[in-house]
This record gives structure tokens, C-alpha cells and sequence, in this order.
């Protein structure tokens, strides 16, 4: 009986993971991606002296790494774009990766959480940024012990894979491959969220009113756009 238990388990685990739409790509030109395997270093978080930085501002947070994404990337993932890098980073701490970067039709999008292999989607709950709320005498976002992420969700199943059981996927050729290119070639900009009627619907995901108005007119957007520099000054920190 043993031997069949063991059978089952070795069959259903693969399985679980092909399932997920980050898998339902072809696995193309998988010798470039072996030798893309073979030169990947692991980015490390860069010091705050240098640029870009990983975020557009200092903070002590830890974030987990847990889903096969930000395992190899990390969270200072973005560095080609001076401007933009440190707040694609920074939305990387509350958006998964794939919300950008996996475009196709038919996606809606819903928080989710990562608990023991497993991604959970949630219809409600603190999650980060829904509200301002005051803390002493500085006005600050909700949630920011959330570990939840706005993800993509595609023919009901959440796209994100978890790190816990799917290790080895970022050793096989194939499966990085499929990942890869299951993503697109235009990840989504600031502009297609912030603004009214854009790709991410607030309001389902549970943002007050106040926060809608804010996010769909966002200054900083609009700033990033239309000014070389962004400079922030240090007393809002």
C-alpha cells in the first residue's frame, strides 16, 4: 500500500504545477534558456548609496520571497529604467510580478496569500493600501503587516506559482522556458492601472473611495511622465 501512496504522491505533485497558467506556454528555445540558466546571478538588493535604488524610498520591511519569481529575481528586480525602476520595485512588495508582466484576455485579478505551498485567493481582509488610516500624527496606508498580493487570475486559477514544492522547476530548462514565455513582451505601464476604468478595478479588490480618487489621479504618475526628476522631499519619510 505504501508503494502505491508513494506512486500517487510522485504522479499528482508534477501536476499540480501544470496546471497553473504560468506553465501553459510552450517551451521554446530552450538551449538560449539554458545558457540564460548558466550566466544568471541572483540580483542583490542594492546598497541605499547606490542607483537606481530598490525602492523610490528607505525602509526596514523584510518581504518574503516565497512564490518561484521573486526567488531568482528578488524584489530589485527592475534597473534598466532609472526613473521607473524603484517603483516597479516597490509595487513588487504588494502586486505580484505577474500582474505586468502576464497579458493576455479573459484576466481578472484578486488579492491572494502564499501559506504552505499554496496560493490562496481572498475576497477580504487588511491588505495593504486599501485605506489611510492615522498613526500618531503621520496619515499613513493600511495593511502594512499584510502579506497579501494583488494577482492575476485567469479561467478561475491564481497565476503564481509558490516556491514551497516547485523548487526544482527553476532547475529544468523547460519549465523556465514555459514560464518565460508565457509572459509578454509589453508588461503593463503605471498609466494602464492609474487611471479611471484601468486594468486593475479597485473597488472589486476593496479600495475605499478615498484611496479610488487618489490612485486613478495619481500626481506621482502624472510627475513621472511629464518631469525628467522626481525628487521627494525627506520630511514626508
Amino acid at each position: 500500500m505504501r508503494k502505491y501512496l508513494i506512486a500517487l504522491l510522485l504522479i499528482s505533485a508534477p501536476s499540480l504545477a501544470v496546471e497553473s497558467p504560468l506553465l501553459s506556454a510552450p517551451s521554446a528555445d530552450t538551449s538560449t534558456w539554458a545558457q540564460k540558466l548558466k550566466e544568471f546571478k541572483r540580483p542583490e538588493l542594492p546598497k541605499v548609496k547606490e542607483y537606481p535604488k530598490p525602492f523610490h524610498y528607505e525602509n526596514q520591511y523584510s518581504y518574503k520571497m516565497n512564490d518561484v519569481c521573486s526567488a531568482c529575481h528578488t524584489f530589485a528586480a527592475h534597473k534598466k529604467d532609472r526613473k521607473y525602476s524603484p517603483f516597479y520595485n516597490a509595487h513588487s512588495t504588494f502586486m505580484s510580478c505577474n500582474t505586468c508582466h502576464f497579458v493576455k484576455e479573459g484576466l481578472n485579478y484578486s488579492w491572494a496569500e502564499i501559506d504552505k505551498g499554496n496560493v490562496k485567493l481572498l475576497k477580504s481582509g487588511d491588505f495593504y493600501g486599501l485605506k489611510y488610516i492615522k498613526v500618531g500624527n503621520r496619515i499613513m496606508l493600511s495593511g502594512e503587516e499584510s502579506s497579501a498580493k494583488i494577482v492575476p487570475v485567469y479561467e478561475g486559477k491564481p497565476v503564481e506559482l509558490p516556491l514551497k514544492g516547485n523548487e526544482e522547476l527553476l532547475k529544468d530548462v523547460n519549465s523556465v522556458a514555459k514560464m518565460h514565455n508565457a509572459l509578454t513582451d509589453n508588461p503593463l505601464k503605471c498609466e494602464d492601472c492609474h487611471k479611471e476604468n484601468g486594468v486593475l478595478n479597485f473597488r472589486e479588490l476593496g479600495f475605499s473611495e478615498e484611496r479610488i480618487k487618489d490612485l486613478e489621479h495619481n500626481e506621482v504618475v502624472k510627475g513621472l511622465k511629464e518631469y525628467k526628476t522626481i525628487h521627494f522631499p525627506k520630511f514626508i519619510w
